[in-house]
């Protein structure tokens, strides 16, 4: 979640100050020692239930707006399945249950290079301690459990995302490739957990280097290339190639950030003032709402 979101706050310019507020109070909520407690403590119950998607997303609403960000309903479904499907792939690229605890490791240390301070570093220390405490005391027979119950709960979640077809780690119908012939792919799946959108930016930049960079996307557009060394090069019509590039990739999430900070209507994150803008709107307190929902910590403390 903090990936996407330091990702569009940066793609829309948001001024650094706001930026570091908004990653330091969703990191302060979503690490909430009493936060992980409660979810810890509630999963060690022999009554134990899984989260259905949507107490999940529920939870996730109340921590991603915690601060001075506001999310629109499209822009939480976009967020949600950004989560859910580049989790699902780090997963799938996984054979162990060991590493499912690396990737959550690799998760929070990626959280503490964004915008570091010592408070967020004693935070991310805390909740380590607490997991591998945790993780220790399970066994190997309850630790296998445990990582085949996230696989299997995200079978249901299918959607296609622009960065995972990009980098070609999934298909246009959805499913992940299990053997990607790149050589910066078993980097990926070696850090599994790391920030993506970091590593790909430098994929990318490395990419635009290479003269074959575009030889991926013209074959998923189905554009044929000249097989005879001496034959002439076509020229591309530009609106049937705009049309095909429509709709081959109009249905895939999440496309490529832009740089303009002007639009409106479909930013991806929305700052709103911490003051209240309208008559009867509460604003948040100074610094953030730092202390999870009471009601939320309630809901998940008493869960059998």
């Amino acid at each position: 979640m903090l990936y996407v979101i330091d990702q569009r706050l940066k793609a829309q310019h948001i001024a650094e100050d706001k930026s570091i507020q908004v990653i330091h109070d969703v990191t302060a909520v979503l690490l909430d020692p009493k936060f992980i407690d409660s979810l810890l403590n509630g999963s060690k119950h022999t009554s134990a239930q899984l989260l259905t998607a949507e107490h999940c997303k529920f939870m996730l609403n109340d921590i991603a707006t915690c601060s001075l960000m506001r999310l629109d309903e499209q822009s939480m479904s976009k967020l949600w399945n950004l989560m859910t499907m580049v989790y699902k792939w780090q997963l799938f690229v996984t054979r162990h249950q060991h590493h499912l605890l690396e990737i959550t490791f690799r998760h929070l240390e990626a959280i503490n290079r964004l915008y570091p301070d010592a408070k967020r570093h004693m935070l991310i220390d805390f909740t380590k301690n607490t997991l591998l405490d945790f993780w220790n005391a399970c066994g190997e027979e309850a630790q296998l459990s445990i990582y085949q119950t996230n696989r299997a709960w995200l079978q249901c979640f299918n959607t296609k995302i622009s960065l995972l077809i990009r980098l070609g780690f999934q298909a246009m119908d959805g499913s992940f490739i299990r053997d990607v012939d790149q050589e910066y792919f078993m980097d990926y799946v070696q850090t599994a957990g790391d920030n993506i959108y970091v590593k790909s930016a430098e994929q990318q930049e490395q990419s635009s280097r290479e003269p074959n960079s575009m030889d991926q996307l013209a074959a998923q557009l189905n554009i044929s290339q000249s097989s005879g060394s001496g034959e002439d090069l076509q020229p591309i019509n530009a609106r049937q190639f705009q049309q095909q590039f429509e709709q081959t990739f109009g249905n895939v999430l999440f496309g490529e950030p832009t740089s303009s900070s002007g639009s409106t209507g479909c930013e991806f994150v929305q700052l709103q003032p911490t003051t209240p803008s309208r008559e009867g709107e509460v604003g948040l307190p100074r610094g953030g709402a730092s202390i999870l929902n009471q009601n939320l910590l309630d809901l998940y403390s008493k869960m059998p």
